[in-house]
């Protein structure tokens, strides 16, 4: 029985963390226009990646691993060919291909396939004309991306743990680990380009960031130094490496050149100097994630009493229910009227997100193109 209580005393003291921890946070989503004007530009076709490296025919593909600061007692166990897939180019570009045409086929523009657009673009060149190609076929812009650098570097090099292990035979001994370093990184450029004017709207250059993976392949196992092999199946080939880093450049992508949604969060104001009973019931409807009735009891409370924190939690709700004078108008009140710093603040973030919802609808209503710097050509497209 005193076990059961116990059980029981510990399970209430668990629901009561986890109540009190409950977030009093609002997220919104609110469009966003994308960083390069892209108004007006109704269709836009996107051409395969192309790979600018030297990594179309690897130099050292089907080379051994360099091996460093290893003890020769070991080199036979470590003969590994590079794990620089030769295919490894194709596999790369085919995935920024369509990480890039998935990133910007945000539902707001017509997208067109790269498969599609290559098409499009080899017949116009071939016949001469690609500009009236394009345009007979109603595509405003054209973006084209290449890899302009793709870095990856591969060694081994053992590493001595710095504690002691104990082997079978109960002798101390620091074990020895035998680690594949595959170091690597890349560049991306676009340009996009104006069919009908023949004009660069933008162009630009995205580097992911510099990874490192460690592999373990193999390691002492006793006093004697007897080596033991890990799983190749731990070995990551290069091309995968650099498929998965792609997806660093789809949030790039994204912002650079689609209208696309952002997320806000907003922490509403605590119930707290002074607190306020008659709030309660607003503050559960919060957690109920019940908007509509914390809008209206925080809105009433601040009418009768002109509490700082139910003004401040009813502005940002007005503000999530589309009710937006409403909010602008109760934050300017409660920075006028009480010098509320907090309001202030919220005020102009919540002016941001309107000012840049509406820029991005202005991007995805226009029907008169940007435009950009001119450039000069007959028959082509600049940038293709």
């Amino acid at each position: 029985m005193k076990r059961i209580k116990s059980t029981l005393l510990i399970l209430v003291i668990a629901i009561a963390l986890v109540l009190t921890s409950c977030s009093t946070t609002i997220a919104i989503k609110r469009l966003v226009p994308a960083k390069v004007d892209v108004s007006g530009y109704k269709t836009i076709g996107v051409r395969s990646t192309i790979d600018e490296t030297r990594w179309v025919h690897p130099v050292f593909w089907g080379s051994y691993v360099p091996i460093t600061g290893v003890s020769d007692l070991y080199l036979r166990y470590l003969a590994f060919s590079s794990y620089l897939d030769f295919n490894a180019s194709s596999r790369i570009t085919d995935a920024a291909t369509n990480t890039i045409y998935k990133a910007i086929n945000t539902g707001y523009f017509n997208v067109l396939d790269p498969q599609y657009t290559d098409s499009l673009v080899t017949v116009g060149q071939r016949n001469g004309n690609l500009q009236q190609t394009l345009m007979d076929n109603k595509v405003d812009a054209v973006l084209t991306t290449k890899i302009t650098n793709l870095y990856y570097d591969e060694y081994i090099s053992q590493e001595r743990d710095s504690y002691y292990s104990t082997d079978k035979g109960g002798i101390k001994y620091y074990r020895i680990n035998f680690y594949l370093y595959q170091k690597y990184q890349m560049s991306i450029s676009y340009t996009l380009s104006d069919v009908e004017n023949n004009k660069i709207i933008a162009t630009g250059t995205f580097t992911t960031d510099a990874m490192v993976k460690k592999t373990r392949l193999g390691y002492t196992i006793d006093s004697y130094g007897t080596f033991q092999r890990e799983s190749y199946f731990n070995i990551t080939p290069a091309s995968r490496l650099f498929e998965d880093l792609i997806q660093q450049f789809a949030d790039k992508f994204r912002t650079e050149l689609s209208p696309h949604y952002e997320t806000h969060y907003f922490d509403f104001m605590p119930n707290k100097n002074p607190k306020v009973d008659r709030l309660e019931p607003a503050y559960d409807a919060l957690e109920d994630e019940n908007w509509a009735t914390a809008l209206r009891l925080f809105a009433d409370e601040y009418k009768k009493s002109g509490n700082i924190a139910a003004g401040y939690n009813a502005a940002i709700l007005y503000f999530t229910q589309g009710q937006y004078e409403q909010s602008y108008a109760l934050a300017q009140e409660l920075y006028n009227k009480y010098g509320n710093v907090d309001a202030l603040d919220l005020y102009n973030v919540l002016k941001n997100i309107e000012a840049q919802e509406n820029a991005a609808n202005a991007q995805i209503s226009s029907t008169e193109k940007s435009g950009a710097s001119t450039a000069t050509g007959s028959g082509g497209v600049v940038g293709i």
